[in-house]
């Protein structure tokens, strides 16, 4: 039977227990080692520098921790294995630089600053990373549906209201609307960056400090856009991961319900796409089979991106509004693991959708059926029978129940069928003419004179497709902007470091 004496025989009776190390220390240890010690390497260089140009470190102590930091970032540190001796990646580098530069150095590197900080800071630093990658596999998955509308401005198909027939449109203002879809979906993104990119650094703890410190300087030189100012937001604050996870899961959601009609209209019964070999699986005993596993794939892809996000928002409601074990690696890697599944998803539908062949033949002739230009034969006998809407509507209806009744289609409208329908529904006939009638049921025309702002016609989707590429090209422009923001940072810290070491020489 279990006691206290039988489990501290296991478990140890000293800081840290057995199992506390198997299944909480040495996971996160593993993750740390794989995303932040680079990271932190980082932050204590701009650390340091930023303590030498406030007087609180003389040049030389700064050109000596710089020059070991130099040195550490290129141990192998992916190697390593957890080290009980030491709580977490923090401690084991703390020993590390104490082991190089003396203890009362390497104290001075902690002057003026937290594990609080620095940890959110750090999962800022990556978490903003993670961020622009996914912006541009989305945006080269919106590159994909304007390349694939652009070649089916005028494919002319039917569209569907509760899964059911409804108008005809073409897939080019289908794929447009997406694409819409998606930019918004960046959009998103773009304002979770700008939340995410705010230096939590030099709030220390709680409270900041009494040292003369600039949380300003480490804001530049570690590339943030701007400073979360109040030093409780700085640690407590997880709305930056939230926000972020929720234009995940929007995404996600998003990408699923384009993915349903894709899986949908390549089926046998549809037949309006087909796959092209690449990205379909043959069965085992079936050889006629062409399955659409690549899509298939995603659907689970995709669902876990969705529940990754959310776990988000689970593991957040109801924790204290502070500093908290809760938001901190077992909870980033949630984020990360959902940006990684949306990244796959969206690396094979880009492919798959520039690739699949498309019906338009097909398509077309579909639009012509299931008696889906009808509104526009109610909107006729409005413009040339006289009619108000709601008679038309209620004429057409008529016609409509009676030709599906009698098992006969759109054809079997016709000017005296017309009349002899109007007389019983409306107790006159209506003037309208087999020419009037064959143009409003013909499903070219229904998209030609639909063209008001947004609308099928060629006119209104060539616009938009002109419009859609050249933002497309803006944004990319902007992300590069954002990962250039990093990259530059980057590229200046080292240049610091470089000038602080060669002032000592």
């Amino acid at each position: 039977m279990i006691s206290r004496e039988s489990v501290q025989a296991v478990d140890g009776t000293t800081f840290p227990g057995i199992s506390f190390q198997k299944n909480s220390l040495k996971p996160i240890f593993d993750l740390q080692k794989v995303y932040y010690y680079r990271v932190f390497i980082e932050v204590t260089k701009a650390h340091v520098i930023m303590l030498r140009e406030q007087d609180l470190m003389t040049e030389e102590e700064c050109s000596v921790i710089l020059s070991t930091m130099l040195d550490l970032e290129k141990l192998p540190i992916e190697e390593s294995e957890y080290n009980p001796a030491y709580e977490d990646l923090f401690f084991m580098f703390e020993k590390e630089l104490e082991n190089r530069v003396g203890s009362d150095l390497a104290g001075k590197v902690h002057t003026a600053r937290s594990r609080n900080d620095i940890c959110v800071g750090e999962f800022r630093m990556v978490l903003r990373e993670q961020l622009v990658d996914l912006g541009e596999k989305l945006n080269r998955f919106r590159e994909s549906l304007l390349y694939v509308a652009g070649e089916n401005l005028e494919t002319v198909m039917p569209m569907y209201t509760h899964t059911q027939p409804a108008q005809p449109s073409t897939l080019g203002h289908y794929l447009l609307s997406m694409s819409d879809v998606m930019q918004r979906d960046f959009q998103r993104l773009v304002a979770a960056e700008k939340t995410i990119n705010m230096s939590p650094f030099g709030a220390a703890a709680i409270t900041t400090t009494g040292f003369p410190i600039s949380r300003e300087r480490v804001c530049e030189l570690l590339g943030f856009s701007s400073l979360c100012e109040n030093s409780y937001d700085s640690i407590a604050a997880s709305d930056h991961m939230t926000q972020f996870a929720s234009a995940m899961m929007t995404l996600a959601v998003n990408l699923s319900r384009f993915m349903k009609d894709v899986l949908d209209w390549c089926t046998m019964e549809f037949a309006f796409f087909r796959l092209t070999d690449p990205y379909v699986q043959i069965s085992s005993i079936m050889p006629q089979k062409r399955n659409p596993s690549s899509l298939e794939h995603c659907r689970p892809i995709l669902s876990k991106a969705l529940a990754e996000a959310e776990a988000v928002f689970t593991v957040q409601h109801n924790t204290p509004y502070g500093d908290i074990v809760d938001s901190e690696e077992d909870l980033q890697i949630h984020l990360y693991d959902a940006v990684q599944y949306l990244s796959r998803a969206l690396e094979i539908m880009t492919n798959v959708l520039a690739t699949m062949q498309i019906n338009k033949d097909l398509l077309l002739q579909r639009a012509g059926e299931n008696f889906i230009t009808a509104t526009e034969l109610a909107d006729t006998f409005v413009r040339e029978g006289g009619l108000t809407f709601r008679k038309a509507h209620k004429l057409t209806s008529a016609i409509v129940r009676r030709l599906y009744s009698e098992g006969k289609d759109a054809s079997g409208i016709t000017e005296s069928f017309c009349e002899e329908i109007s007389k019983e529904v409306l107790g006159k006939p209506v003037d309208l003419s087999d020419q009037a009638i064959r143009m409003a049921l013909d499903p070219t025309h229904f998209v030609a004179i639909r063209d008001r702002t947004g609308g099928p016609a060629l006119s209104q989707v060539k616009r938009m497709h002109q419009e859609r590429m050249s933002v497309l090209q803006q944004e990319d422009e902007q992300l590069e902007a954002i990962r250039n923001r990093y990259r530059l940072a980057h590229q200046n810290l080292a240049e610091q470091v470089k000038l602080h070491i060669r002032q000592k020489d």
